[in-house]
Parts: structure tokens; sequence; C-alpha cells
């Protein structure tokens, strides 16, 4: 473990700490309790990566709190990968849904541009939704607020739209329930990830994150039709 530029924080109240653990005779470490809720610091640095998977898949809170705040694996790198993997699925996961929606005579599986537009749109719907949770905290909390971790944290909230590639590999065409079932999933990792960079509550944090789903998909939605038409009717 290495020395991190910036203090860490309990993962319980937020209070910013000296750090996270002490180091004794040998190998030995000894967690830090947090001088604000006497709690432990951070009881995710003894863990192994398989136990924190687990912790984010039950949706606890702790455990987007450690990643976002005090873990040293989670580099700037991983977050732009975690981005181009998002955008890239996304972009064919739509492309296929739009193969199955359209007769096979429309050409759209044999047409990379489609899937291009798939992966404009997806941007644009990130773009807006991550839009929309920024200027609610720079209203909400001024410079009181690390937007990095914010950003870093809408990112993160996202990771369950990988499942629907693995879906579409195994099944060809997701079911509609399995679809609703990951938008829940998703839009739940997602409230509880803002909790968690923004410090805000279950309540505040639903209906910011709902209300801009509602935002983001409906513009996308409305950008899909006006782009494909705009592509048939000059190159078709």
């Amino acid at each position: 473990m290495r020395a991190r530029n910036r203090r860490p924080r309990c993962i319980t109240c937020l209070t910013p700490a000296k750090a996270l653990f002490k180091k004794s005779d040998g190998d030995f470490i000894k967690l830090l309790e947090c001088p604000s809720c006497g709690q432990t610091v951070d009881r995710y640095v003894e863990c192994e990566k398989s136990i924190i998977f687990m912790d984010m898949l039950l949706q606890d809170i702790a455990v987007y709190r450690h990643i976002l705040f005090n873990a040293d694996n989670f580099e700037p790198q991983f977050y732009v990968k975690l981005a181009v993997s998002l955008l890239l699925s996304e972009g064919y996961v739509r492309w296929s849904t739009l193969t199955h929606t359209f007769a096979p005579a429309a050409g759209i599986k044999d047409n990379e541009v489609y899937l291009y537009i798939m992966c404009l749109l997806t941007a644009v719907e990130f773009g807006v939704f991550g839009a929309i949770i920024m200027l609610y905290s720079w209203i909400r909390f001024r410079d009181r607020i690390e937007l990095s971790s914010l950003y870093n944290g809408l990112l993160l909230g996202q990771y369950g739209r990988l499942a629907n590639v693995a879906a579409i590999i195994w099944y060809q065409s997701p079911s509609l329930i399995f679809q609703g079932l990951v938008l829940v999933f998703i839009i739940i990792s997602t409230i509880q990830s803002t909790r968690a960079a923004m410090n805000t509550g279950r309540c505040e944090s639903s209906l910011l994150v709902i209300t801009a789903t509602i935002i983001s998909t409906s513009s996308s939605y409305i950008l899909q039709s006006y782009l494909i038409d705009m592509y048939e009717k000059y190159s078709l």
C-alpha cells in the first residue's frame, strides 16, 4: 500500500482521517478508528477484491466510499477505461436491440454506421445525466464537494450496464424483464454511488438520480429518431 496524495476519509461519516492504518512489528497492520464516529475508518483495507465486489452487488454505501476516497488501485486510468467500456458496450447493446426492432431488409445489422449513432446517443445520454448531477451539486454544495469524486461515482454507478453485453452474447437478445432488472440495478447503484460522493440522504439522491435518468433517457430517444432519419435521408 502506498501513500495517497489526499487524506483518506471515514467510510461511515466521511470525516477526513490522518491514516487508514498503522504498521506494527513485522507485516501486521492495525486499522484505525475514526475520532468523530468511533467506527473503523475503512474496514475494506484488508479485504480481497472479491469481497469488495460482492458488497458492491449488495449495494453497501460504505464500499463505494472506500473505492472513491481510499482505494489505491482505482486510479484515473481505471475510470477512463470504465467510461470507454460503458460507452462501447451500451452502444453495442442499443445497436443489437435496434436490429431486432426493424426488419432484416432495413440493413441495420450490416451497417456499422448505426452502431456509431448508438454510441453517440449513449455519450449524449451520459453527458446529459452527468451535467444534471453536476449542476445540482454545484448549486447545492458550491465548493464543498470534490467534482472528481462525484464524476467517478457516476461512472461507478453505471457498471451494471456491462451485464447487458453478456446477455446478448449468450442469448442474442435479452428479454424485457432482464433489461428492466438491469435498469433497476443501475438506478440503485447510481443512487448509492451518488450518496457516497455527495454525502446526501437516500430520498434526495433517489429523486435526483431518477429525475436525471428520465431527462437524459428522453433526450436520447428524441435524438435517436432525428439522427436515424437524417442519416437515411442523406445516405440511402
